[in-house]
C-alpha cells in the first residue's frame, strides 16, 4: 500500500495517541439536591490513582512562591538582553545576506547590460564604417552625377581680425552679468 503523504501518518498518530490515554474522569457534581452521590465506574487496572470525591472546604490553595533572590532577578535580566541581543544580531545577519544577493544581482544584471552596449556599439561602429565606405564609393562612381569640387566655385572667408584678450579685472566688474540668461551660453 501506497501512502498520499505526511499527514496520514500525523493522522494514525493522533488517532493512537488518544486510544492509549488512560482514563479521563468526569466532574463530580457538588450540588446537595441529588438524591444519590454519583459513583465512578470500574477503572481499567491500568490506572494510577483513585478518584474521590472532594468534600467542601478541602480544596487547598497552592503555596506562594518565595521573593526572588537579586541574583536569580540579575540573571533572569541578562538572559533576556542576551536574547534581544542574539534575535537583533540573527536578524541584522539576515537582513545583510538578503542585502548582499540583492547587490550581486543587480551588478550581474548591469554587468550583462554592460557587456550588451559594447557588442551594440561595436557594432554601431563596424556599421557606420561600411556606410561611410559604401558612401566614398559611391560618390567616387562616375554614373552618381556627382562632381569633385572646383575651386572656383567654393567660396573661401577671410578669417576675422584678431580681437585683443580680456583681462580678468574686466571680468570681475559684474556690469556684464546679466542674471535673465543662463551662464552656460
Amino acid at each position: 500500500m501506497q501512502y498520499p503523504n505526511l499527514s496520514y501518518f500525523l493522522w494514525c498518530g493522533l488517532f493512537m495517541s488518544a486510544a492509549l490515554k488512560s482514563y479521563v474522569p468526569q466532574p463530580v457534581p457538588t450540588s446537595v439536591t441529588q438524591a444519590q452521590p454519583r459513583r465512578f465506574a470500574a477503572r481499567p487496572t491500568a490506572t494510577v490513582g483513585v478518584l474521590r470525591p472532594l468534600k467542601a472546604g478541602a480544596v487547598k490553595s497552592l503555596p506562594v512562591a518565595p521573593a526572588s533572590s537579586p541574583l536569580r532577578r540579575t540573571l533572569t535580566q541578562i538572559h533576556l538582553v542576551s536574547s534581544v541581543l542574539a534575535a537583533s544580531l540573527v536578524s541584522l545577519t539576515l537582513v545583510g545576506y538578503g542585502t548582499s544577493v540583492y547587490v550581486d544581482r543587480q551588478l550581474d544584471q548591469a554587468t550583462r547590460r554592460l557587456s550588451q552596449l559594447q557588442r551594440s556599439e561595436q557594432q554601431l561602429t563596424t556599421s557606420s564604417a561600411i556606410l561611410t565606405r559604401h558612401m566614398a564609393q559611391q560618390a567616387e562612381d562616375p554614373a552618381t552625377g556627382l562632381q569633385p569640387p572646383k575651386p572656383d566655385q567654393v567660396i573661401f572667408l577671410q578669417p576675422a581680425p584678431q580681437r585683443p584678450a580680456q583681462t580678468p579685472a574686466d571680468s570681475s566688474a559684474g556690469a556684464s552679468f546679466r542674471a535673465d540668461r543662463p551662464l552656460g551660453y
